[in-house]
């Protein structure tokens, strides 16, 4: 299952989303918004911000049995 197909499963979840920079990692509880190859776009739970990250940037996703690692 490829990453769109797994944050678009997550129907609006609760998701914890990890995603990688040069300098450290970033975790976020969030809320899908949209998901595609190149960007997704989310809801971050814990500052109530709307933020898009790049795909390729993110190591992995998480949200109940749905779960994505590269």
């Amino acid at each position: 299952m490829s990453l769109t197909d797994t944050l678009n499963n997550t129907a609006g979840r609760f998701t914890t989303l990890v995603v990688g920079n040069k300098a450290a990692n970033d975790t976020y509880c969030a809320q899908i918004i949209n998901a595609s190859n190149k960007t997704v776009a989310f809801r971050d739970v814990n500052t109530g911000s709307n933020r898009r990250v790049e795909a390729n940037k993110i190591l992995s996703v998480r949200s109940g049995r749905v779960k994505f690692s590269r």
